[in-house]
């Protein structure tokens, strides 16, 4: 005879505990005094300049800059002359006159052509040496002694640029003046392919006047 009764569960296993995982070890407490370290390298550092920010202090190195200046001057023209002031306008240029000029041929050399000699160079087929000339006069009309630097411009007929000198005088005593000849020359300053044959008059360009201290 079947038995119908019902098969008893088997008792559920009990649910397995895991156990806690174990905690990691905590680090150790970190040295109070952290561990020394070579010092880094330090850039060179100029030291800084020291300023003076008391008042007037700016003032008084100006005045003192001055004072070396004046004395440095005494000093360099101490027992010579000494310029101290530099004119050049319109008025410095009345206190020169330019007058005449002329083309003129130096034949001197023609005493010593002598083409017997037994050199084979040819004394005689050398060129006479010709040079502009004309006259100046510098007056001194300034206070003291001068010295003078001057610019003649020379042109030809129509007016043109041809080319330039200079004269000048030095240490011209006051109310003295200097005459003198100036003179263009092969070596002169020619406005391009000019020639001293292309000159027809000269005339004053430039007069700078310094006064002397003494």
């Amino acid at each position: 005879m079947s038995d119908n009764s019902t098969p008893e569960r088997p008792d559920s296993a009990p649910a397995p505990n895991p156990e806690p995982a174990s905690s990691p070890p905590l680090p150790s407490t970190p040295p109070s005094t952290p561990p020394s370290t070579p010092p880094a390298p330090h850039a060179f550092q100029a030291p800084r300049p020291t300023v003076d920010r008391r008042p007037g202090s700016r003032r008084r190195t100006l005045v003192l800059a001055v004072i070396a200046a004046v004395v440095v001057a005494f000093l360099a023209g101490g027992g010579v002359t000494w310029w101290v002031l530099g004119e050049e306008d319109d008025d410095v240029r009345d206190h020169v006159e330019v007058s005449g000029g002329e083309l003129v041929a130096d034949d001197s050399d023609d005493a010593y052509c002598d083409d017997d000699d037994i050199y084979s160079y040819n004394d005689c087929d050398t060129d006479p040496d010709e040079t502009y000339e004309f006259s100046y006069r510098i007056t001194n009309k300034g206070d003291g002694p001068a010295n003078y630097s001057v610019v003649v411009n020379a042109f030809d007929e129509e007016g043109d640029f041809v080319g330039q000198t200079y004269v000048g005088t030095t240490h011209l005593a006051a109310g003295e003046t200097d005459s003198d000849e100036g003179e263009f020359n092969e070596y002169s300053d020619f406005e391009g392919k000019r020639e001293l044959s292309d000159i027809a008059s000269v005339k004053v360009a430039h007069a700078e006047r310094i006064a002397l201290a003494n």
